[in-house]
């Protein structure tokens, strides 16, 4: 086993929970302008927020691995990072979409901003860091040498639980504003499944 493979590896490991974990608070985020802020997700919003989901499935996947088996190989690594790619890339397109709808002079776009951009905005930086993130462990990643998860184990339980929450959380406020309905309507001004 190369030295410095198995310490890319490790390393990888690690930033995997990180990036689970930073995805989740900006999901949280999201719920924190939702229900305290008071502003109601479009459907795209809601896009953006299972984007994002899917696009850290693959490293809480390969956590929850590393976990459970106490060993991790390099192809749950890879098969990790494409989902991470490929999920990206999908809420990168939604969030050009949002974004070109609002581009015109004039238009005040949806929601309010933070920090200077609105969260369409935000979530189009996130889901091209989560691109950067994997490719780079995709480049470094070369060959299957297992490593073995964090000590203690009990810090990825929490980081998978977290991330089931969070999913969940974002289940819940879906139902919540779209109430039996099949569609949601464009620009929400309330919870549906409470009128």
């Amino acid at each position: 086993m190369n030295m410095n493979s198995s310490l890319i590896r490790h390393i990888s490991y690690i930033t995997a929970h990180l990036t689970v974990l930073v995805t989740c608070g900006v999901v949280l985020g999201a719920f924190f302008v939702q229900f305290v802020e008071k502003e109601f997700p479009c459907p795209l919003c809601y896009l953006q927020r299972m984007a994002m989901i899917l696009a850290v499935l693959g490293p809480a996947r390969m956590i929850a691995i590393g976990h459970r088996k106490g060993r991790i190989g390099g192809v749950a690594f890879t098969t990790g990072f494409g989902m991470t790619v490929l999920a990206s890339l999908l809420g990168a397109c939604i969030s050009i979409r949002q974004i070109l709808l609002h581009i015109q002079p004039g238009d005040p776009g949806y929601g309010d901003a933070v920090f200077g951009l609105h969260l369409y905005t935000w979530a189009l930086i996130v889901f091209a860091c989560l691109l950067i993130d994997a490719g780079i462990h995709l480049i470094f990643i070369r060959e299957d040498v297992p490593i073995e998860p964090l000590h203690p184990p009990i810090l990825s339980r929490l980081v998978v639980w977290l991330f089931l929450l969070v999913i969940v959380a974002n289940i819940v406020a879906v139902f919540c504003q779209t109430g039996f309905h099949w569609f949601m309507v464009d620009n929400p001004t309330s919870y549906r499944l409470f009128q």
